[in-house]
């Protein structure tokens, strides 16, 4: 485990993600009534319009806010109210597409019709559940404690996680699957009228594409106050498979002793910060000193000629 822990640490570069290579645009945010934030690299910066999400952004909605996002594909993926959802720029089994990780919120996800030049489109995963690229449109609310999920139109297939496996569950259109983990989903037609009371107001329109408005237009996102350990807690104490790629991007943010503190203080939580925290206890040991033995046997002190 030692030297697992310092082979992790060992291959995390120093600089944080800014300093390195560009990632692939994954969206442009076309519609953001409200206020997000994004977390890229080891900072954060103020959602606006035209800002497009790149690989390894979390994108994190306040409590009253409303956000499009539009793909170079057509999909288009819309955010609700107190919504925390990671883009990453390859699927968790690095099979081709691209792969959103949803920590929880309200999603509305109107995937592209796939073809040869679209690509394999979006893997949506969270904690409790996993849905492969599809061709449908989805409207889910997911908590901790519960997930429930609308079918608008189309056909997808659902992977409900527990304990290591994965059960599958197939989805038509006008179907409602709802889940308390760790127990089974059930199916039922139609949707219920909690549900659409529920449902963020934009869910319920269909809003016309404003892609084109930013396609060759750039905009640079204004800078907003660091993060604390506060702030990315629950992405900290995630899943290896999420958590453990954030660690080059936020290493630099051992410089604020604040943060520092409270990784030390949840270090059961996430592990494999433990080498990079204290790298004094993975240097290798100095090998004992062997003494000859004096003249009755006993091993000769340093004084010892």
């Amino acid at each position: 485990m030692r030297a697992w822990l310092l082979a992790v640490a060992i291959a995390l570069p120093c600089a944080p993600l800014q300093a390195q290579a560009p990632a692939p645009d994954l969206g442009v945010i076309t519609i953001l009534e409200g206020q997000a934030l994004v977390y890229r690299g080891s900072g954060r910066v103020h959602a606006a319009e035209g800002v497009r999400l790149v690989g390894g952004d979390i994108i994190e909605t306040a409590a009253d806010t409303f956000a499009q996002v539009e793909a170079v594909d057509g999909t288009v993926l819309q955010l609700g109210p107190s919504t925390r959802l990671l883009a990453l720029a390859a699927p968790a089994r690095g099979k081709g597409g691209r792969s959103l990780y949803l920590m929880g919120g309200w999603v509305k996800l109107a995937s592209a019709k796939r073809d040869s030049a679209a690509g394999p489109g979006f893997e949506l995963r969270a904690p409790s559940f996993e849905i492969p690229p599809n061709a449908a449109v989805l409207v889910l609310n997911s908590t901790p404690a519960e997930l429930m999920l609308f079918v608008e139109s189309g056909e997808a297939r659902l992977g409900e996680r527990a304990q290591g496996a994965t059960a599958e569950v197939g989805l038509r259109g006008g179907s409602f699957y709802q889940r308390k983990p760790p127990a089974r989903g059930a199916v039922a037609s139609g949707v219920p009228a909690s549900f659409v009371g529920a449902m963020p107001r934009a869910f319920r329109d269909s809003l016309p594409p404003r892609m084109e408005r930013f396609r060759d237009r750039r905009v640079t996102p204004r800078e907003a106050t660091p993060f604390a350990y506060a702030d990315v807690e629950v992405w900290l104490k995630a899943e290896p498979s999420v958590r453990r790629p954030l660690m080059p991007r936020w290493r630099p943010r051992l410089g604020d002793p604040a943060f520092r503190a409270a990784l030390v203080a949840n270090l059961s939580s996430h592990p494999e910060w433990d080498p990079i925290l204290f790298p004094e206890k993975y240097k290798p040991k100095e090998p004992p000193v062997v003494r000859g033995l004096d003249a009755s046997g006993r091993p000769a002190s340093a004084a010892t000629p």
